[in-house]
């Protein structure tokens, strides 16, 4: 599971991040920012979904 909740924990984020801010392009480079976060997060040995879904939003 641990890729699949990378994912969905910055899937979850990103659009949300894109409601807030409707100037915003899908591919911004936020958003690989916000994936390496999560991927170093998960690097570590945190693949509780949850845990990286807060993490995502936090950031």
């Amino acid at each position: 599971m641990n890729s699949q909740a990378r994912e969905g924990a910055c899937a979850f984020a990103w659009r949300n991040y894109l409601l807030l801010h409707s100037g915003i392009g899908e591919n911004d480079n936020r958003r690989a920012a916000l994936y390496r976060y999560i991927a170093n997060i998960r690097d570590t040995g945190e693949d509780d979904f949850g845990v990286l879904q807060i993490a995502a939003v936090a950031y």
